[in-house]
């Protein structure tokens, strides 16, 4: 079959199937949610989008990359919460090393420091 033969959902990969002499495309969410996980930031980046940019997120859902974006983003936030919570303990040393609550408090502060810099980067950004 040539390439002006195919209807354009053809040409990017899609197939069809024929009832009762209709075709209709094989969509499925449900694959692609199964086959990738998202994590705890992937799913508060696909809240955010809803609430706040509900076109983009319809977008990323009809072209079937919601959960693969929202896995790049999950990866991408964890790497950074790893950069900056080791460059937080780098930087503040303990007082007592022998301390394990003054050892607790500091991986606290620098968990949450972290997490603050995660979401206004990755999470809240527009993709």
């Amino acid at each position: 079959m040539e390439t002006k033969d195919l209807s354009l959902f053809e040409q990017m990969g899609g197939t069809y199937t024929e009832k009762d002499g209709f075709l209709y495309p094989n969509l499925s969410m449900e694959q692609e949610s199964e086959q990738i996980t998202v994590g705890k930031y992937g799913l508060l980046w696909i809240s955010y989008m809803k609430e706040t940019y509900p076109d983009r997120y319809r977008h990323h859902i009809r072209m079937g990359q919601l959960y693969s974006k929202a896995a790049e983003v999950n990866e991408e936030a964890y790497q950074m919460l790893d950069t900056i919570t080791n460059q937080y303990l780098m930087k503040h040393k303990l007082v007592n090393p022998a301390s394990t609550m003054e050892m607790w408090k500091l991986r606290e502060q620098a968990k949450q420091t972290a997490e603050e810099e995660v979401y206004e980067t990755v999470i809240y950004r527009f993709y």
